[in-house]
């Protein structure tokens, strides 16, 4: 726990650092005036969903295997997971199948920081919940995998998580980690549109998450 402690207070440091000269803090966030940024927004997140979703899916036909829904629950809160069916699974195809809605969130939010780094000055209520979800989704799994090592049956044996750390044999909140930092640094992008660092240090971690599959194979 130590360990883990001293990783989230470097990440938290790293984010809370005041901007450099030569990078600018993008002007107030953009207001919704009307219904339909909402509704917008809604609706951005929404499609983030369904891809996160979707992720897992195509995993699971790529890896030969049939995608079933189960219920579960988070803590109290009843919710579904798709698992895949049928056959054991490699750690690889394990890790693969856990982790591809997170890929899918990493890929959409890269290419809207990378063609709208100026996102929160404009109104772009549809990017902006695609955005808002990926992160959110990231930083709740990480939330509930550090949480997991006061109370182990806080979340699902099916949960995306759970299953990226029994693929490699490590507790939820080493997981956590790596979905944390990318999640975190995409938020500093977006407040800091001309971060000469952000960009980088976001787009190795996500690739990190990418490369582990590979010690896998």
């Amino acid at each position: 726990m130590r360990a883990l402690r001293s990783l989230v207070l470097l990440t938290t440091l790293l984010l809370c650092a005041p901007a450099r000269a030569d990078e600018h803090i993008a002007g107030p966030e953009a207001d919704f005036h009307q219904f339909k940024d909402w509704a917008w927004f809604a609706l951005g997140a929404a499609t983030a969903f369904v891809g996160h979703e979707v992720g897992h899916i195509a995993a699971d036909l790529m890896t030969g295997h049939t995608p079933t829904f189960k219920a579960v629950k988070f803590g109290p809160f009843p919710f579904f997971a798709i698992s895949p069916c049928c056959g054991e699974l490699t750690h690889a195809e394990q890790y693969t199948i856990a982790s591809a809605g997170f890929l899918v969130g990493d890929i959409s939010s890269e290419l809207i920081l990378q063609l709208a780094p100026r996102l929160r000055t404009r109104r772009a209520g549809f990017l902006k919940g695609v955005l808002v979800f990926d992160s959110a989704l990231a930083i709740g799994y990480a939330v509930s995998g550090f949480l997991s090592a006061r109370w182990p049956n806080l979340s699902p044996a099916q949960s995306d998580i759970n299953a990226m750390a029994r693929a490699y044999n490590v507790p939820p909140w080493e997981v956590g980690i790596y979905l944390l930092i990318p999640a975190m640094v995409d938020i500093y992008r977006y407040l800091v549109p001309k971060s000469a660092f952000a960009p980088w240090v976001s787009l190795q971690s996500k690739v990190v998450m990418v490369g582990l599959t590979l010690p896998l194979l």
